[in-house]
């Protein structure tokens, strides 16, 4: 427990940190994450583990995250205009780099598991999660909104761990997450209005009251999904840990499972409101 605590700890302070540092300290750190998360993929892509490095995987989940923060610097300098252009660019690589990965299905018999399209689709789908960060950061009141997306989905989880281990009697996916239960599900998707709404106010990001409370829900439910689907693949490719990063916690995919997705959602909730 100390060690989850220790990890824990540090870990927040990274992100405070390159969350202070704008749109440079969070591209770094989502081009590191892509890299690494690339890296647990592709060890979970082959038998046994093996750490021989695909410059393909790596590439679909690094490269979105690394050309969505060059593009939106370059909005952001008035060197290309369009405040869509840095994430259409991240969409266009990923799926570019989808089908080249894909291409080559069923060629491998010696590696059943870099030949699965699943892997490929959760690495286009890992690669456009992290794009959302540099581009997420550059809205107004971009650094609030990037700590209203990582602190109501710790609520969310904090409170869906809560609520399972007190009440939860009904597993929610039990052939993919066993300890999953509906009633921490729910007790998670509440826990993401409450927060919601008292981040909201705290940062004074302007959603209204009713527009924070459903954002909390949709955080609530893509934050299981994602979890849900990490744990998928992970079950797929017959590991506990997608890597063993961070003491305590796993790898750095592990950390990222339900924040990823939240990302895209306050992204893009973010613009709806200001339509």
């Amino acid at each position: 427990m100390r060690i989850r605590i220790i990890s824990a700890f540090v870990g927040i302070l990274i992100v405070l940190l390159t969350i202070w540092l704008g749109l440079l300290g969070i591209a770094i750190l989502t081009v590191i994450a892509g890299v690494i998360g690339g890296h647990e993929l592709d060890r979970m892509m082959r038998p046994g583990g093996s750490t021989s490095g695909s410059i393909r995987i790596v590439s679909v989940v690094m490269g979105p995250a690394l050309l969505a923060a060059i593009a939106s610097w370059m909005v952001s300098e008035g060197k290309i205009s369009g405040d869509h252009v840095p994430i259409t660019i991240a969409i266009i690589f990923a799926l570019a780099m989808l089908l080249r990965g894909t291409a080559t299905l069923g060629r491998s018999s010696s590696n059943r598991k870099a030949s699965d399209w699943a892997y490929w689709v959760f690495a286009a789908y890992v690669g456009l999660s992290l794009a959302h960060a540099p581009v997420l950061v550059e809205l107004d009141k971009g650094r609030e909104l990037i700590l209203f997306a990582i602190l109501t989905t710790f609520a969310i989880d904090s409170a869906a761990l809560f609520v399972g281990v007190s009440v939860g009697r009904h597993k929610l996916a039990p052939k993919i997450s066993p300890k999953k239960s509906w009633e921490g599900a729910v007790g998670g998707i509440l826990g993401g209005v409450i927060s919601a709404i008292a981040i909201d106010s705290i940062f004074d990001i302007p959603f209204s009251t009713l527009y924070a409370g459903i954002l909390g829900v949709l955080l609530g439910v893509s934050g299981v999904v994602g979890d849900l689907y990490e744990s998928w693949i992970k079950r797929r490719a017959d590991v506990k840990d997608s890597g063993t990063l961070i003491p305590g916690h796993g790898g750095i995919l592990d950390r990222l499972d339900s924040v990823m997705p939240n990302l895209v959602v306050v992204y893009w909730a973010a613009l709806w409101s200001t339509l």
